[in-house]
């Protein structure tokens, strides 16, 4: 730890053990938030590594629109927390590309766009480091909560 304190797991369930079970949750809820904000800021990254200056000004990555459109939310009962790309409908059209798209009026070829997956990238880089962090961010949220009894 920071402050050259050192926590083994007996003294950490002891002080999980003897928080109620509002403070509990929030020590889970704290937790999964720590790490879903890990996955939300590497899909960020990512995307500015997709989208770069080859997109027009008015979608250009400008941290005020695409960028907000990587959500996260941690459920009710802190049982999970989802970060997903559906905020923003066109982050979709990154992820996954499209087929070639032509006028029926004439046949005109609109173009089409390629897949880049940054949000599965940014999971695959990332998943490891936040399940072997997990551990970390429990006692960090655990000793805050009871330091502040």
């Amino acid at each position: 730890m920071n402050n050259g304190v050192t926590v083994d797991a007996s003294q950490v369930l002891r002080m999980f053990s003897e928080l109620n079970s509002r403070q509990q949750k929030n020590v889970y809820k704290n937790a999964l938030r720590k790490a879903g904000r890990i996955l939300q800021k590497e899909t960020k990254t990512q995307l500015r590594s997709v989208v770069g200056k080859s997109i027009n000004h008015k979608n250009r990555w400008d941290g005020k629109t695409l960028g907000n459109g990587i959500k996260l939310k941690v459920d009710k009962k802190a049982t999970e927390a989802k970060v997903h790309i559906m905020g923003d409908f066109r982050l979709k059209f990154f992820e996954l590309g499209t087929t070639t798209r032509r006028l029926r009026k004439n046949g005109a070829n609109r173009g089409r766009m390629n897949a880049s997956h940054f949000f599965r990238t940014a999971k695959d880089n990332k998943e490891r480091a936040i399940f072997d962090n997990i551990n970390q961010m429990v006692e960090e949220s655990i000793t805050r909560i009871a330091n502040k009894k």
